[in-house]
């Protein structure tokens, strides 16, 4: 009997841990797993925002989203995401309509967001275009 006993007891401290060992990868994951989505949506709303100028204003060079940056991103509260544009030279209103393009786009992705601000349980990112 007292063999079944321990048996079950070093089973189910087995269990415990690598549960816990899950339960710890699942709070990395997810958290990683916002930053991406929020990252994602920027960049996209960034490039659509950059198209829509770029047609409007035939006599433009085109712009594209080089690269998304984004900073305190280990286990911080705030975040700050940078979009990185190749021409730098933009007037203010373009890239406000740039700006406005990003939040559309992470809005529709379900986040709620306040002019260049969104917060989440995990995280406040802080949206600019440089």
């Amino acid at each position: 009997m007292d063999q079944r006993a321990q048996i079950s007891v070093e089973f189910i401290l087995l269990v415990a841990i690598v549960l816990a060992v899950v339960l710890v990868f699942a709070v990395v994951v997810s958290d990683q797993s916002e930053m991406n989505s929020i990252a994602t949506a920027a960049r996209e709303g960034a490039a659509n925002a950059t198209a829509q100028i770029s047609i409007l204003n035939a006599s433009m060079t085109p712009v594209r989203v080089t690269n998304i940056s984004m900073t305190n991103m280990t286990g911080g509260y705030n975040v700050t995401i940078v979009i990185n544009l190749s021409n730098p030279g933009l007037s203010a209103a373009q890239k406000d309509i740039i700006l406005g393009g990003a939040m559309q786009s992470i809005n529709s992705t379900g986040y709620q967001s306040i002019t260049n601000t969104v917060t989440t349980s995990k995280h406040n990112y802080t949206i600019s275009v440089a």
